[in-house]
């Protein structure tokens, strides 16, 4: 009897914990949907190998990740400035849909499903994701931004248009710039302590001057000695930790987020990838471009990096995971230094594995499944992050210098990611017809990025590298380089996709020279959105998720945010 109470009443609060959901009180959302919303993110546990590390890098590993976890406030913050005490809200909320609110919210890092267009999933949220994010006050327009940058001298508007500085308001309502180290500085001062007093236990020279210069960027809010230290890293522990990526500034994609990737160095496998780093000039040299928006003298150093990642924060653990990255991103220290590629091979591996090759079998022709293989898949995601280093970066617009960046604004990082997806199977077929890459592979190459752009595009349309890879799918379909059958599997058109591969890479790389935003968004408004075959193709990976959710055996414990 008393066992059939407690069955009854555990009936009535789930049913009373939905009705709550439904009505809005919680969510929009019920219990169950929120479930099949999480479940889209497989969860996978990375490891790497420390026993070789020495003692004294063991310590500074430990406080490196200290110092990482304390980016999550940050990024919290600079997602939505509401983000905070929301998610205080929903930690005390102990209910069935309010634990899943708050599992769904770490996801996002806030309250809008990044898969699914930043529709939010918070009763009481804005409905719309604020594109300024919080870097800007809200309510501010372009409009508002723009005539007040007018009226800056050079150095003022350099700060205000600058990666490191956010935007506020002063009592009289005018806009003003904040320097990143003032903004933060609750969380900032402890960061540069920790990297401090990892500096002190590394052995390694290299890791001690990189950590040592991190730690007073972030409290001068001058990152270029640090990045420049950050090129010449040459140690077990491969650390990335700052101020990086513009995409979660959609107003302007000026201002940088906080993320954090610790790695240790897979030196057998970064080896062997030296070979590309000499070939970049070539590459460059043989774009499919006009000759004067080529670059004749890249920055010297390109090193390339394979490692395997032990833990991550910030904008490095929201939503989509990262599985390799071009860095700095600071135009001046490209240019005089070149950028470095961090190849994260654990999580490459992983979504090969648990994503990709899922895919594959469900919507490729039963015949060509067996070529879609992981060193394509690893050799196109190197090229994708060498290709960001090449092409237009610089440049000059009506007789003033400028950059690509900034020329784009909000369109710059959907460009840049098609850009670098699209040049980097270019340059793969550019490698393999010089025998740098063997011709065996060419198949392959094709058919696993026809299989991995399916994989991007569920990411959204409304996420930089979803958007991107939508561009890319819809103009290589048109151009008939890929098919589809009666049974709605795809296959890779030989004769045809060499040539839209070529054509596409000229028509990004142009644009982006030119600094034309009003070409990059009538290529985003013409082919960066979700066409009925590929939505009809994408409702068959219903039972197949979307991306992995990242855990480290260092999540045990959690920074105060």
């Amino acid at each position: 009897m008393n066992q059939w109470i407690l069955s009854c009443l555990m009936i009535f609060f789930s049913f009373f914990d939905t009705a709550l959901a439904t009505k809005g009180e919680i969510s929009p959302f019920s219990a169950t949907l929120l479930d099949k919303k999480i479940s889209r993110f497989t969860p996978v546990t990375l490891t790497g190998d420390t026993s070789r590390l020495a003692e004294g890098d063991k310590k500074a590993l430990d406080k490196i990740i200290q110092a990482a976890k304390l980016l999550d406030a940050i990024y919290l913050r600079q997602v939505w400035a509401g983000n905070v005490e929301l998610k205080k809200k929903l930690e005390v909320n102990k209910s069935r849909t309010g634990q899943k609110l708050l599992h769904y919210f770490r996801q996002n890092v806030g309250p809008w499903s990044r898969l699914d267009g930043n529709e939010v999933f918070v009763s009481g949220a804005p409905k719309e994701k604020p594109k300024g994010a919080g870097f800007y006050p809200e309510g501010m327009s372009k409009e508002e931004f723009e005539n007040w940058t007018k009226t800056l001298s050079s150095a003022d508007k350099e700060k205000a248009t600058g990666f490191f500085w956010t935007i506020r308001r002063n009592q009289d309502g005018t806009l003003t710039t904040v320097p990143y180290s003032k903004e933060y500085r609750e969380f900032l001062e402890p960061a540069a302590k920790l990297l401090k007093e990892a500096a002190e236990h590394t052995p390694n020279k290299t890791l001690k001057k990189y950590l040592t210069l991190r730690a007073e960027a972030f409290l001068s809010d001058n990152y270029y000695d640090s990045d420049v230290a950050w090129m010449d890293l040459d140690a077990p522990i491969d650390v990335t930790i700052g101020p990086y990526e513009t995409y979660e500034d959609e107003l302007f994609g000026y201002k940088a987020a906080f993320e954090a990737f610790v790695t240790l160095r897979n030196e057998q496998e970064s080896a062997k990838l030296v070979k590309f780093s000499h070939l970049l000039q070539e590459i460059e040299n043989n774009l499919p471009i006009d000759n004067r928006y080529k670059n004749p003298k890249l920055g010297a150093l390109a090193p390339i990096r394979v490692v395997d990642q032990v833990y991550s924060s910030g904008e490095a653990r929201r939503g989509v995971a990262t599985i390799a990255f071009n860095l700095p991103n600071d135009e001046k220290v490209i240019k005089e230094k070149g950028s470095k590629r961090v190849m994260l091979k654990n999580a490459q591996e992983a979504k090969f594995q648990k994503i990709l090759l899922p895919i594959a079998k469900k919507l490729l022709d039963k015949k060509e499944v067996g070529e879609v293989k992981f060193e394509p898949f690893f050799t196109h995601i190197l090229m994708h992050e060498l290709m960001h280093g090449l092409g237009p970066q610089n440049i000059n617009v009506a007789g003033n210098k400028t950059t690509v960046r900034k020329e784009l604004k909000e369109l710059y990082s959907a460009i840049e990611e098609a850009k670098a997806d699209i040049t980097g199977l270019y340059a793969m077929q550019y490698l393999m017809d010089k025998g740098v890459i063997e011709q065996s592979m060419q198949d392959s190459m094709y058919l696993t990025f026809l299989a991995s752009s399916f994989r991007s595009v569920r990411f959204g349309v409304g996420e930089a590298h979803g958007k991107g890879m939508a561009l890319q799918f819809n103009y290589l379909a048109e151009k008939g380089a890929f098919t589809v059958g009666k049974d709605g599997r795809y296959a890779v058109n030989r004769t045809n996709i060499k040539e839209a591969v070529k054509n596409l890479t000229h028509e990004i790389l142009t644009l982006e020279a030119e600094g034309s935003y009003v070409k990059a968004k009538a290529m985003l408004d013409k082919y960066g959105s979700l066409r009925p075959d590929m939505q009809k193709a994408l409702k068959q990976l219903h039972d197949i998720p979307v991306d992995i959710e990242l855990h480290f055996a260092a999540d045990a414990t959690e920074a105060k945010t």
